[in-house]
């Protein structure tokens, strides 16, 4: 049998403090959100006032729109602490890797493995009672 790892979107790409006006515009002098990979479509969390949504574009190295729902205020004041995803929602599922179970190797698909094994590493007795080592009978 292999073991699943599940990889979940937990930890934020962007995590900072609004220093901007308020409204839907983020700001935060030094982010580089361009070249770091901040794009449409991420999620992004206003964790002062429990407000979410998307962002709806990157505008600069250091602001981005989006949209807010959910908080108490729903834009950005100054001071506020924000996180943004690598995903459309925190907590998706990014990837399942599978660990094989004899030697501790890993593949992104379970049908690369046999009973939880490589098929190489597989033995052809491993299900047998009746076979203790080498010289004993085998597989015809």
């Amino acid at each position: 049998m292999s073991v699943a790892e599940v990889h979940r979107d937990t930890d934020p790409l962007f995590n900072g403090t609004h220093s901007g006006a308020t409204g839907l515009t983020l700001r935060d002098k030094g982010a580089e959100f361009k070249s770091c990979g901040a794009a449409a479509g991420l999620a992004i969390y206003n964790d002062t006032d429990g407000s979410n949504g998307l962002v709806t574009s990157v505008d600069s190295e250091d602001a981005l729109t989006c949209t807010l729902a959910g908080g108490t205020l729903n834009t950005w004041t100054s001071g506020d602490e924000y996180s943004i995803y690598k995903t459309s929602a925190y907590n998706t599922k990014i990837s399942t890797v599978y660990t094989d179970k004899r030697y501790g190797r890993k593949v992104t698909k379970k049908g690369e493995l046999v009973d939880g094994l490589f098929p190489e590493d597989v033995d052809l007795d491993e299900h047998n009672e009746n076979v203790f080592g080498p010289g004993q009978p085998s597989r015809a």
